[in-house]
C-alpha cells in the first residue's frame, strides 16, 4: 500500500544514491548506465522511470584492484516479443 511515509522514504533513499554515486565521481570514478556515460542524476532518474526492468551495479576493479568505474546494465527481466 502506497502511503505518504513511503514517498518520503523513497526519496531519501534516491537522494542517498545520488550522494554515493556523486562521492565516486568526485573521485575521479566514471559511471555507466547501459554501456553510456552517465551522471548521479540521470542513473537516479532512469532507475525510476524503468522500475519494471531490474539492473545491477557492477563496480569494475582495475588490474591493481582499484575501483575504476561503475555500470549500471539490465539483468532482468527478459525483454517481451510482440
Amino acid at each position: 500500500m502506497y502511503s505518504a511515509h513511503n514517498a518520503v522514504r523513497y526519496d531519501e533513499i534516491q537522494f542517498e544514491l545520488m550522494m554515493q554515486l556523486g562521492d565516486y565521481v568526485s573521485q575521479g570514478i566514471p559511471l555507466y548506465f547501459e554501456n553510456r556515460p552517465s551522471t548521479p542524476r540521470d542513473i537516479v532518474n532512469n532507475l525510476m522511470t524503468n522500475q519494471d526492468e531490474v539492473y545491477m551495479a557492477d563496480y569494475v576493479r582495475d588490474d591493481r584492484g582499484n575501483l575504476s568505474q561503475i555500470r549500471y546494465d539490465r539483468v532482468g527481466p527478459p525483454e517481451r516479443e510482440n
